[in-house]
C-alpha cells in the first residue's frame, strides 16, 4: 500500500477544475480549561491557526510561522498528528486547490511582541462547539484525531 492512500481526502471536486496541489500546515493547541485555539476569519470562518508552506519551508515552520502571524502566539512544543487532503475552491482571486494538510499538536504560549494579522481574530473555543463550526471537513478530522491520540496517550 502506497503512504498516500492511507491519506484521507476531504471536499468535493467541482466538475470542470483544474485543483493545483497546495501544501499546509495547521496547528491544534488546546488549553488547560480545555478550549481550542482557532481564528475567526471574515463571512464567519472558523479555522485552525494555519496556512500555505512558503518556498523551502519545512511544514512544522509553516506552521510555526503561520500560527505566530494569524493569533500572536508563539509554538513552543509541536508533535505531528497526521495528514489530511481538503479540496477548495471557494477562494476569492485565487485559483481551486486541493491542500496537502499536515497537521500537528502544539503547545503554545502568548506572546505580546507578535502583531497578529488583522483579519484574524484568535479565540479559544470548546471542542463540543468546533465539531459544528469550523469551516474545512479536514480541520474537525484533525481535531478529532489529535483527541483520539491523547486518550490513547
Amino acid at each position: 500500500m502506497n503512504d498516500d492512500d492511507a491519506i484521507p481526502q476531504f471536499g468535493t471536486a467541482m466538475p470542470g477544475l483544474i485543483y493545483g496541489e497546495r501544501p499546509s500546515a495547521y496547528g491544534v493547541a488546546v488549553n488547560a480549561a480545555g478550549r481550542v485555539l482557532v481564528c475567526r476569519r471574515s463571512r464567519g470562518r472558523i479555522l485552525l491557526p494555519g496556512g500555505g508552506l512558503h518556498e523551502g519551508e519545512s511544514p512544522h515552520q509553516a506552521m510555526t510561522r503561520e500560527v505566530a502571524e494569524e493569533t500572536a502566539h508563539r509554538v513552543i512544543e509541536a508533535a505531528p498528528i497526521g495528514r489530511a487532503r481538503q479540496f477548495h475552491s471557494h477562494r476569492i482571486s485565487k485559483p481551486p486547490v486541493n491542500k496537502f494538510c499536515h497537521f500537528y499538536a502544539i503547545d503554545v504560549v502568548h506572546d505580546p511582541l507578535i502583531l497578529s494579522e488583522d483579519d484574524h481574530q484568535a479565540v479559544w473555543l470548546s471542542p463540543h462547539d468546533l465539531v459544528s463550526s469550523l469551516t474545512f471537513e479536514s480541520h474537525r478530522w484533525a481535531l478529532e484525531q489529535h483527541f483520539r491520540q491523547r486518550r490513547r496517550g
